[in-house]
């Protein structure tokens, strides 16, 4: 089954799982990349500006015309905010164990 492709998103190779979300991923994506309304789902991604390593918001903002043509860099999905915000310090613990430079650097290669 093929699925369409609503709007540009792309997802890094190693993905940061929220608990709530293990095993389930694969569905999750799915659903984003169709732009079907998800409740209480957040999405980690590379900031938009290059200054910021990562951002996080509910994915019901994906309903909104900016992101028909926003480029996501999606590193991360979590159920509710907190979770998010775990998600976060999992990938910032990552990051300080990989022994990157920064947090970006780090996010950026899980994309290539």
């Amino acid at each position: 089954m093929e699925y369409a492709i609503l709007f540009p998103m792309e997802f890094a190779k190693r993905m940061f799982v929220g608990e709530s979300y293990r095993g389930k991923s694969l569905g999750i994506i799915k659903k984003l990349l169709q732009r079907k309304l998800l409740l209480d789902t957040y999405l980690v991604c590379l900031a938009e500006n290059p200054v910021d390593p990562l951002e996080f918001f509910d994915a019901k903002q994906l309903k909104q015309s900016y992101y028909d043509d926003a480029p996501l860099f999606v590193c991360g999905i979590a159920k509710g905010e907190e979770e998010a915000v775990t998600v976060i310090k999992n990938i910032i613990e990552a990051s300080e164990e990989s022994g990157h430079e920064t947090v970006r650097s780090f996010v950026e290669e899980l994309f290539t």
